[in-house]
């Protein structure tokens, strides 16, 4: 999905009391891609999302180097509990694609609420170590249940979305670009200079052969 500079939500100062009731300590949000901020329809809730399975990253660049230290996902509300083990990973970019494994940072949901969340699915939160991106590099990022499913959301028709997220098998290895929709995600952290914009344009990823096959959960219904 290409984040683009008009669409891309960066909290300036404080966050309303309450939006993070239960996770106090959550860094601001540098990049809002929540359903109810993409806008859009929900393809699916359920799309499989475990680190030994099925799981997908989004592509996001700052134009400052930026510490990024929390993620959500959104998906339906059956999957993951609070407390529920989680891997933040983070790859390099290899011409517009994920490339080298940076880091996989595991952690566990501490917060799981409606904030940000739209047509049957709910917010995941989990803190993490912690990750500096350098400015006007782009990276790929992704959160998957460790052992238990985590699902992910995917959304069609968002504005200044292209339709698409990375694809991953079990083993890790970029499987292709899968065209369920854009993945509902948010990052948190702190610039490290002024505010962290998304960087524009295109992520396509040229030379696919087509979108990689999906499996999803419950295919008849978002759950």
């Amino acid at each position: 999905m290409a984040i683009g500079y008009t669409l891309a939500r960066v909290l300036a100062g404080i966050l309303a009391a309450g939006a993070l009731a239960s996770s106090a300590a959550a860094s601001p949000i540098l990049v809002d891609w929540s359903p109810q901020a993409l806008g859009g329809t929900v393809s699916n809730n359920a799309y499989m999302n475990r680190t030994g399975s099925q799981h997908f990253a989004e592509a996001v660049s700052f134009d400052t180097t930026t510490l990024v230290d929390g993620m959500d996902i959104y998906s339906g509300g059956r999957y993951g509990t609070l407390g529920s083990l989680v891997d933040i990973t983070i790859w390099a970019d290899n011409g517009g694609r994920p490339g080298e494994l940076l880091g996989r940072f595991g952690s566990s949901l501490s917060a799981i609420d409606g904030d940000g969340a739209s047509s049957g699915n709910l917010r995941k939160h989990a803190d993490f170590a912690g990750f500096t991106m350098a400015a006007d590099v782009l990276y790929w990022v992704g959160m998957a249940g460790q052992t238990a499913e985590l699902a992910q959301a995917a959304l069609r028709g968002a504005e200044g979305g292209d339709g698409r997220m990375a694809q991953f098998t079990g083993t890790g290895a970029f499987l292709g670009d899968s065209k369920a929709g854009d993945m509902a995600f948010r990052l948190y952290g702190n610039a490290m200079g002024r505010a962290a914009m998304p960087e524009p344009g295109s992520l396509a990823l040229f030379g696919l052969a087509g979108a990689a096959f999906l499996v999803v959960r419950r295919r008849s219904r978002a759950c």
